[in-house]
């Protein structure tokens, strides 16, 4: 097993461009005739606004510890992510397109999937994947530099957090439940409640929630456990769009790690967070805020124009030097 002082890890990023039409006709394949809870089909969910281009510019600046940076994606790949390496921005196989039919070998029948919780359950299937790993959704980004010691504390992962107990929450889920059998008024996919289960699942009254910041994953842990629970797995995977009956994977590997005495617990991490327009002038000025490691842009694409234009600049200048001279040129129109 690689050991932490080895001072290398991958980062895993899990992209969609969800306005690829090819896609969306999948997508509307899958979805029709189904009763889809409208959180885990609306069109942000699978919106791509250069966001991939900034989390992997930040990678390149902030993370010099990443060895491979495997971008994980349905037969798809955004269009100037060759140029990273054509501009000698980075080593020629520094990142690398991993296609769902790889990370699914072996469990081909479930795909095509639309849903991040059956992607982020099979990422340890990654071939030649570093045992510790960084896994980020496309949308995360590194504010600030970080080192190896920001994640791992000798073989402990370090987890940012709080504690919540279950009881409410697991309540009003059964509430929900019922409401949609006498109704049939579906249930949301929360990140809450799919955090809760992955701890009820194993006997645990109370569970570390995450927030968005790139998180540090165990891949044996994860993978040993999903393949001495063959059912766990397969009920995980069988939905094409997120359901309220799967676990979040990577607090799942979290919680295994806390029942083994292999996590550092910390408080919750400051995070650069763009939730709406509201949150623009914030989030510009906390790009330059050394104490703020990690950023998150969320549904970039409901922003009002001027708005976006201003992220986008923000962004560009803060990475000019690491992202592709096509997106530079593509956003100078």
């Amino acid at each position: 097993m690689q050991q932490p002082d080895e001072k290398t890890l991958d980062v895993v990023i899990a992209w969609v461009d969800g306005a690829d039409p090819i896609l969306k006709q999948k997508r509307e394949n899958y979805k029709s005739g189904k009763v889809v809870a409208s959180d885990a089909i609306t069109a942000t969910r699978f919106a791509s606004d250069d966001e991939i281009y900034y989390n992997i510019a930040s990678i390149i600046k902030y993370v010099p510890f990443c060895r491979h940076i495997y971008v994980v994606t349905d037969q798809q790949k955004p269009a100037f992510i060759d140029e990273f390496a054509k501009q000698n921005i980075c080593a020629a196989d520094k990142i690398r397109i991993v296609d769902h039919k790889e990370i699914f070998s072996g469990y081909e029948e479930f795909l095509p999937t639309f849903n991040t919780r059956s992607i982020e359950t099979m990422i340890w299937n990654i071939q030649g994947l570093s045992d510790y790993f960084i896994y980020m959704n496309d949308d995360f980004f590194f504010n600030q530099p970080v080192t190896i010691d920001d994640f791992l504390d000798s073989e402990k992962l370090i987890i940012h957090g709080e504690w919540r107990k279950s009881a409410a929450l697991n309540a009003k889920l059964n509430f929900r439940k019922s409401r949609f059998k006498l109704f049939g008024t579906p249930i949301q996919p929360r990140h809450t409640i799919a955090q809760m289960l992955s701890a009820k699942i194993l006997g645990m009254n109370q569970f570390f929630e995450i927030h968005h910041y790139p998180h540090i994953v165990d891949k044996n842990i994860l993978k040993s456990h999903l393949l001495n629970h063959p059912q766990l797995l397969t009920e995980q995977i069988k939905y094409k769009f997120r359901d309220v009956a799967q676990v979040n994977p990577i607090t799942l590997m979290n919680h295994l790690k806390i029942q083994k005495g292999e996590a550092s617990l910390k408080p919750n991490t400051s995070i650069n967070y763009l939730k709406n327009e509201n949150s623009v002038e914030d989030f510009i000025l906390a790009l330059e805020d050394k104490t703020i490691k990690y950023g998150c842009i969320q549904s970039l694409d409901l922003l009002e124009s001027d708005l976006y234009k201003k992220i986008s600049q923000a962004m560009r200048h803060k990475f000019l030097a690491y992202l592709p001279a096509s997106l530079i040129a593509s956003t100078d129109k």
